[in-house]
């Protein structure tokens, strides 16, 4: 009939479109020969290793955000850790204005900044631990 395109193509697309959401995994499960799949909206529920309270922070405020104050955080949820040069690239914006966006964060408790040094470009930035 035309709807699908490949075998399997819109569960690669859920799970990507999941997590470029920074929203939690699907989940299946089989109950009488059914097959039912759970897509929750709350990125409060998302597995990884990041603080509960930090993702309530975000949470509260990614409507308030502009795009690459999301696109800050999308990278730091899929990689756990970066550097300005890393947000620079990936969202095509200016470090200058990567690290005003960085230093926000870091106020408002959301990320923290790892480096011995004042002034360290190569400084890492990590979401808060509790």
């Amino acid at each position: 009939m035309g709807y699908v395109r490949q075998l399997n193509e819109g569960v690669s697309r859920i799970y990507e479109s999941m997590e470029k959401s920074m929203l939690s995994i699907p989940e299946y499960k089989e109950t009488n020969g059914n097959i039912t799949l759970t897509l929750r909206n709350k990125i409060s529920n998302h597995s990884k290793i990041i603080d509960s309270s930090v993702i309530n922070k975000v949470e509260e405020s990614w409507s308030d955000y502009n795009e690459t104050q999301r696109k800050i955080l999308e990278y730091l949820f899929n990689n756990f850790q970066g550097v300005i040069n890393d947000f620079s690239n990936y969202t095509n914006v200016n470090e200058k204005t990567i690290k005003v966006y960085l230093n926000n964060f870091v106020k408002q408790s959301i990320i923290e900044r790892i480096s011995k040094k004042q002034r360290d470009k190569n400084a890492l930035y990590v979401f808060k631990k509790a």
